[in-house]
Parts: C-alpha cells; sequence; structure tokens
C-alpha cells in the first residue's frame, strides 16, 4: 500500500480523502484538529491535535509518520498547512511545493517583493516593523492606508486606517504577529480561482464579489459569483493572474485563489495570492457551477494519479457566507431552503455563543445558489440571504455565559 500524508484542516464532508483515493492503491495517513477527527474516525490513520494551527506537535508528528509509512507525496489545502507541508516535503526530499515558494505564497511582504514593478500592478507596502514605520509611510504616502497581517488569509487582522484617530486606535493595540502597511486601493475587487498541472495552468475563472472581503465586520455576508466570459475585464484578470504566477515561485502543482482590485480609473491592482484553494463555499461553488472539484484534482496531482479533468461545462452558480452574530444561537433553518440552493453547510449548534463575524471565509451558514444567468444568480443570492436571516433566531449571552 502507497501512502499520502494528509493535513487535514477541513471536515470530512468537503474532502473525504478516503474516497477520492478509492481505487488507487494510495492510502491518507490524516493529520487533522480535535474538531474534525470524528468525522476522519472510520479511517484506520488518523492523529488529532487541540491548538492545530499552532501545535508544534503537528510538525513532529507529521514527520515520523511519514517516514514510518515511507509517504510518496504531502497534501495540504489549508492556510494553516502551507509552509509545514512545504518544510516536511523539503526535508524528506519530496516532490512539491517547498519552502521558499510556500513563503512567496504565504508572506504578503514577500510576495510583493517577488511582484513588485513586473507587469501588474502592486500598492506601496512596506513590513510594519515598529510604529515609526506607520508614521512614517504616512507621512509619505497619506491617508488611508491598510495595515493587515503578513501571513492571514480571509482578511483576519485588516485594518483600515483613515485617520490619526484610526492609526493609534491601531497603535495602542496593534496585531500580535508580523504586519505590514501598504496604501489604500479603491476599487472593486475580484478573486481568481484556477489549478496548475505539471506547471501548466489547466483551469482558471474570475468571479466577482458581492458585498466585500469585509463585511463579516458588521456581521454581513460575502457572496461572489462567477465572471461572464463576455465582461470585458475577463480576459484581463486571467492574463493579469497569468503574469503573477509566471514571476512568483509557482510549485509544479497547486490550485490558486488570487484577489484583485479594477480601480474606478480602470486599473487591475494586485491585493494577494494563495497556493490553496478559495475559502468558504468558494470550492463548493466551482464544483457546482463548472462540474471540477478543485481539491480533488489537486490532490491526484500531488499523487502522481491522472487527471479526471474533463472539459469543464459551465452552468451560473455563486456562494454566499454568512458569519453569525453575536449571542446565543436558538434556531437554524434546517430545510425549506429557496429552490435555487443547490448546498447547504452549517458550522455551529444550537446553543453556542457567538461573538460576531471574525473573517471572510468562516462562516455559520455557508449556501451554494444558482441560476440562469449571473444576474439571477446574484438576485438568489440576495434572496437566500434575506430568507436566512428571517429564519435565524438568537437571544442575548447570560452574564454567566459571557463570564465563562
Amino acid at each position: 500500500m502507497r501512502h499520502v500524508l494528509v493535513f487535514a484542516k477541513t471536515p470530512y464532508s468537503k474532502t473525504p480523502y478516503d474516497q477520492w483515493l478509492a481505487g488507487t492503491g494510495i492510502e491518507p495517513v490524516i493529520l487533522t484538529t480535535t474538531e474534525f477527527a470524528p468525522g476522519y474516525a472510520h479511517l484506520p490513520l488518523v492523529h488529532a491535535f487541540d491548538d492545530y494551527d499552532t501545535n508544534q506537535l503537528v510538525e513532529k508528528t507529521a514527520l515520523r509518520l511519514a517516514r514510518e509509512h515511507v509517504v510518496e507525496a504531502v497534501f495540504a489545502r489549508a492556510e494553516a498547512d502551507v509552509v509545514r507541508a512545504a518544510q516536511l516535503r523539503q526535508l524528506l526530499g519530496l516532490p512539491g511545493q517547498h519552502t521558499a515558494s510556500a513563503l512567496a505564497f504565504r508572506d504578503k511582504v514577500v510576495m510583493k517583493d517577488h511582484l513588485a514593478g513586473g507587469a501588474v500592478e502592486v500598492p506601496e507596502y512596506r513590513l510594519l516593523d515598529s510604529a515609526y514605520t506607520a508614521v512614517e509611510f504616512v507621512a509619505e504616502h497619506g491617508y488611508p492606508v491598510v495595515i493587515k497581517p503578513v501571513s492571514e488569509s480571509g482578511s483576519l487582522g485588516a485594518r483600515v486606517i483613515r485617520d490619526e484617530g484610526d492609526l493609534d486606535a491601531y497603535l495602542a493595540r496593534p496585531w500580535r504577529g508580523t504586519s505590514q502597511i501598504e496604501t489604500f486601493v479603491e476599487g472593486r475587487m475580484y478573486h481568481v480561482d484556477g489549478l496548475v498541472v505539471d506547471g501548466e495552468v489547466v483551469f482558471v475563472h474570475p468571479f466577482q464579489y458581492v458585498n466585500d472581503c469585509l463585511s463579516f465586520r458588521d456581521d454581513d455576508w460575502v457572496g461572489c459569483l462567477p465572471l461572464s466570459p463576455r465582461d470585458a475585464s475577463y480576459d484581463r484578470l486571467v492574463k493579469a493572474v497569468g503574469s503573477v504566477l509566471d514571476e512568483l515561485p509557482t510549485p509544479p502543482h497547486t490550485a490558486f485563489h488570487a484577489e484583485l482590485w479594477i480601480t474606478p480609473d480602470d486599473r487591475i491592482v494586485f491585493c494577494e495570492i494563495a497556493s490553496r484553494t478559495g475559502g468558504g463555499m468558494i470550492s463548493a461553488m466551482v464544483r457546482h457551477a463548472f462540474g471540477i472539484d478543485l481539491d480533488k484534482e489537486w490532490l491526484y496531482a500531488e499523487c502522481g494519479l491522472p487527471s479526471t479533468l474533463g472539459e469543464p461545462g459551465y452552468r451560473p452558480a455563486g456562494c454566499l457566507n454568512i458569519p453569525p452574530s453575536t449571542g446565543v444561537l436558538e434556531h437554524l433553518p434546517t430545510g425549506g431552503e429557496p429552490d435555487c440552493v443547490r448546498e447547504v453547510s452549517y458550522t455551529g449548534r444550537i446553543g453556542q455563543e457567538f461573538h460576531g463575524g471574525v473573517k471572510s471565509g468562516l462562516y455559520l451558514a455557508g449556501y451554494v445558489v444558482d441560476g440562469d444567468t449571473e444576474d439571477e444568480v446574484a438576485a438568489n443570492m440576495q434572496a437566500v440571504a434575506a430568507w436566512y436571516a428571517a429564519e435565524v433566531r438568537w437571544r442575548p449571552a447570560d452574564r454567566e455565559e459571557n463570564a465563562r
């Protein structure tokens, strides 16, 4: 039996690795979170960890298991696992993304260092190593600016600094890790998702955001839907991401999720790119819209298995991620969705206390919605969000719950 080591920071329902690998002669060795472990419990080689993102026993155990089972490949689809997986491959001499590539797709300063002066415009930026740097950067470029962690995803920790009061508030309680500061870009944000196999882009498509990446800050939903190939921005966005992939140390096999702005004066400006599939319900939306499971195809490429990728079809479909509100969840709608809903995912339980949105890719309720046209999908997304808001129920947390 051959083995692949999988860093599995996703529920089994989203990534049934054993089902994907059935009949291939390859068995997955799973490292996952304590939360997701029950879903993988039927598999023989599963190891679960508390504090998964920061627990370094994950790496220690991964190294032991990789040697014990003589794994042929390492697979990781979550942002938290990109660098640890790359380091393990490099240590063991396994094919795939190694450390320098992982850092270029993970660290926003390293990323922009690769891209600055290239084919795609990049905002002015600087590593935020002290408050002095922030003051000097604002003096040079003016307000507004954006401060964000160099290695987080889903807009976690990102702050738009519009004036001196905003800057003082940030400096009084700065992000706990390393951050960067960059000029604010006015414009509409798009994301471009795709798959690279054997060094070639075998699938790519741009998507437009409905609301924006920071909607979760107001406990509002964020959604996205495919851009029509007839849209004037379609080819420009695809070309821009191709240039970015050419200028970065892109691994031979990877999914990618890029974000770019189109400004009011019609410039394309780079935001960031990750060597993974998009968060939230993006992979599910791609599967419904194009008939492609990006995670499965990426796994097959890493394992050296022949692709099952056919000629992509297309049916307009979008997704929306709805964050939790603040309070205790009393009721989730568990049926009776509008007819346009094709897939549903809930991540919370009744009686659980929440404190609002955390990041754009983390949701309490996720939906994939379809329609006959992109405009109809957009309208259906609004209708599903309204239906959910009318059905979900919350109550304030009592003092004992808050104390805990």
